[in-house]
């Protein structure tokens, strides 16, 4: 014999197949959304803070060197000694090693000066715009990038030679920094990693390349 079932028993079963299907298609949509932000969000807010801190600190790295070397010329101005051989010719560059030493701790002091004074800022991106999808650019609640600009600051320095035109020696010297800045993600602490070549000195020599070339 056939159980009927009332019609409100039928509406409760109707109601708790619904509420099934909502919490499965809930759960899907969060599954979803988790893999969004892992997957596409968060590797994107990586790359545009990085991208963000990159071109902050760089400009300000160029800027405080420019100026420390306008403030004082004689850093550079005595760098290398050229000697001459019997004939006249060029026959050794020496680099002042204690000259080299002071140009660098001077420009690193004023590079990490310069960091120090920076102002933390912040962006505010929304989500659909870190998603990869042109469709959603703008829209969605937004992420928060902030760069701390409070880093540390290391240099040294690299001589180069190399032969340019006929009979013709430019020596360069170049200042290579590295800063680790501090950066909050969407909340998760995190560095970047900033490297910077800056030219600070130049010598072009005439004639046949000289047989030594070296530092003090």
């Amino acid at each position: 014999m056939r159980r009927r079932i009332s019609r409100r028993q039928a509406r409760q079963r109707g109601g708790q197949r619904l509420f099934r299907w909502l919490a499965l298609a809930a759960a899907g949509l969060l599954a979803a959304y988790i893999f969004l932000v892992e997957t596409e969000v968060k590797p994107r807010l990586d790359a545009l803070g990085e991208y963000h801190c990159r071109a902050i600190v760089a400009e300000a790295m160029n800027a405080a060197v420019a100026e420390a070397l306008a403030r004082e010329p004689a850093l550079v101005d005595a760098l290398y000694q050229v000697e001459h051989g019997p004939d006249g010719r060029v026959s050794a560059v020496q680099s002042d090693a204690a000259a080299l030493n002071a140009a660098r701790v001077a420009l690193v002091g004023a590079v990490q000066a310069a960091l120090e004074a920076l102002e933390e800022e912040s962006w505010q991106i929304p989500l659909g715009s870190l998603s990869g999808w042109t469709v959603l650019s703008g829209l969605g609640p937004a992420r928060t990038l902030t760069l701390c600009p409070e880093g540390y600051v290391t240099g040294t320095l690299e001589e180069d030679a190399e032969a340019v035109g006929v009979n013709n020696t430019r020596y360069t010297l170049t200042l290579v920094l590295q800063a680790t800045i501090n950066l909050v993600l969407d909340g998760r602490g995190g560095t970047a990693q900033i490297s910077e070549r800056v030219p600070i000195a130049s010598l072009l020599l005439a004639g046949e390349p000289p047989t030594y070339y070296g530092g003090a």
